[in-house]
Order: C-alpha cells, then sequence, then structure tokens
C-alpha cells in the first residue's frame, strides 16, 4: 500500500526497544500498578496494534527514577518529544540526594560533553557511517550537555534575583549619566 516502509516514528520506536531491553518492563509496569502483558506489547515495535499512552509512558519512565540521583530514564519521551521537533532537560528533583554541582563544575561537564560530540562528530565524517550505538551515545551526550546548560541559567537566575537590589542598583549606576562627569 504504502511505497516507503520505513517507520515514520524511528527515533520513538528505537527508543521504546532501548528501554525494553534496558529494564524489566514486567517489573516495572507491576510496580506502578499497570497490566504487565499489556505494556510489554504495547513496547515491542512489533506490534503495531498496540499504542502506549501518555500516561503509562509517564508512569514506566518515573517508575525508573534512581533514589540517590533522582535521574530517570527519560528516553522514551525525549524520543516523542523529538518527533515534533522538541526538546526535554528535566530539572533535578527536590529529594535527590546528589551533590549540588557549581557553576564551574556544571561548565566542565558541558565542555567535557561538547568535546565527546565534537570526536564523534570527527570519526563520523572520516568514516562517513554512523551506527545506533554511536547515534545514541551522541544524543546521549548532547542531552546531558543541555540539561547542565539549562541548570546554569537556572542557577544564573536565581544568583541574579538573589540581590536585586543591588544588582539594580549597579545597573543604575553603570547606566545612568553623571552630574559633572559626562
Amino acid at each position: 500500500m504504502f511505497a516507503n516502509a520505513q517507520s515514520k516514528h524511528s527515533a520513538f520506536y528505537s527508543a521504546c526497544v532501548a528501554f525494553s531491553d534496558a529494564h524489566v518492563i514486567k517489573e516495572l509496569a507491576a510496580r506502578v500498578g499497570l497490566n504487565s502483558q499489556q505494556q510489554c506489547n504495547k513496547l515491542d515495535v512489533k506490534k503495531p496494534k498496540h499504542h502506549l499512552y501518555a500516561t503509562e509512558m509517564m508512569l514506566l519512565t518515573k517508575a525508573t527514577r534512581n533514589p540517590v540521583t533522582g535521574e530517570m530514564d527519560t528516553r522514551m519521551i525525549e524520543a516523542l518529544l523529538k518527533e515534533i521537533d522538541l526538546t526535554v532537560a528535566p530539572l533535578p528533583a527536590e529529594e535527590s540526594n546528589a551533590p549540588k554541582k557549581s557553576m564551574n563544575e556544571r561548565l566542565l561537564t558541558i565542555s567535557a560533553a561538547t568535546g565527546e560530540i565534537c570526536s564523534h562528530t570527527l570519526a563520523m565524517n572520516a568514516t562517513q557511517r554512523i551506527n545506533q550505538r554511536t547515534k545514541d551515545q551522541v544524543v546521549k551526550r548532547a542531552q546531558q550537555a543541555v540539561r547542565e546548560l539549562v541548570m546554569l541559567m537556572n542557577e544564573v537566575e536565581v544568583k541574579f534575583h538573589a540581590v536585586p537590589v543591588l544588582s539594580c542598583a549597579v545597573d543604575a549606576l553603570g547606566s545612568m549619566p553623571m552630574p559633572g562627569l559626562s
């Protein structure tokens, strides 16, 4: 019926496969009160009649939360949003026990991620090929860099608004003409 047999949602389907490979879906589904077999079927790309609902995807994603770091496996949601040309940058959970990063640590993490992406890009240009593993690594590092950038922006905003009177006074002094000096 269609000339192109390739899936229109390959990013989402490959994310579903990777999510299924990384987790025991029956355990995750049981933990959040979903039918285990149905969720396995919905994540199986070979069963196109089964569709994953947004609420189920959210529950499965939340079930992967690491209590120590607060991180979750968000690859399905990220891929779904990628299909509509959006990106996601999760904020850290308040209950996370992970130590807060300083601005310098954030900048170093961003630089390291950017360097790794550049390295992969040079390798891809040299070979003119990219495999699934490399693609996944590049996307994962790029998403980590975006998250760190969002957190850096948030931190800068918080620091700026922490002393608004002082920052406004400095702005005013810097931009106002001074009598006798102008």
